[in-house]
């Protein structure tokens, strides 16, 4: 998003992103953390990024985020005080809830659609990842690290999954990887441990297709239940189509 009435392949982000905001009140009315996995403003001004704070609202200050392709770091650090480091340094957060630990990494590349892992953000997991190896963890990441079945998309994908793989295996504690994206729902595994990914609070792709096709399904966002040791996790849409995406 950019301001309260743009718009993106005709589908007025602000406003669509604010009815998926209402959903998730109502279905989560006190989350103890927000996700925000990227593509967070689409122009990457900080005009973008302050519209989607006032949108958060009370919501801010629970809120983790990672960027996407669309995404400046700068403007995400000039808006976002929870967004820590300075300069261009990697965008990642890592935070308590309970005996779990949930850790974000940064797979934007500037100037890119795909994704790719700095050695910094790699060092960083290694570091968090060994300090309990057994420590129940969540991995967020806004390119997905597998396939998805669909041949476009596939080609813009995480570029250097392999080291992330061998990092998630060594630490034995990672229960379950998510990203953003593909702007579908997809679910898989990678490095051993269940994968998902999460709907657009825009416009939806549609899934297996070798070019670009979108789908008629609402938008919406997933909801993670933490348990002891394991947790569950689903997706929630609204109830109809608000906008129409435009192909052309």
């Amino acid at each position: 998003m950019s301001k309260p009435t743009g718009t993106l392949k005709a589908v007025p982000t602000a406003k669509s992103f604010e009815m998926v905001l209402k959903r998730a009140r109502d279905e989560v009315p006190n989350p103890q953390r927000v996700v925000l996995s990227g593509d967070l403003s689409h122009e990457h001004t900080v005009a973008g990024y302050q519209l989607l704070s006032d949108l958060l609202g009370d919501w801010v200050e629970r809120c983790l985020l990672i960027p996407g392709n669309h995404d400046d770091r700068h403007g995400l650090r000039s808006v976002f005080e929870q967004v820590p480091c300075t300069a261009d340094d990697d965008v990642l957060f890592r935070d308590d809830v309970g005996e779990w630990q949930l850790i974000g990494l940064d797979s934007h590349v500037t100037g890119q659609v795909y994704g790719k892992l700095g050695d910094d953000t790699l060092d960083q997991l290694q570091v968090w990842l060994s300090e309990n190896k057994e420590r129940p963890t969540l991995i967020f990441v806004h390119h997905p690290p597998v396939p998805v079945n669909s041949l476009w998309i596939d080609k813009i994908g995480l570029r250097n999954s392999d080291p992330l793989e061998s990092l998630i295996r060594n630490g034995k504690g990672v229960r379950g990887i998510f990203c953003g994206h593909i702007h579908q729902v997809f679910e898989g595994r990678f490095a051993g441990i269940p994968f998902y990914s999460t709907p657009s609070t825009a416009f939806q792709f549609k899934p297996k297709t070798d070019e670009m096709q979108f789908d008629l399904q609402p938008p919406g966002f997933r909801v993670i239940e933490l348990q002891e040791s394991e947790f569950s996790t689903r997706v929630v849409r609204l109830n109809e189509l608000p906008f129409a995406p435009d192909n052309e």
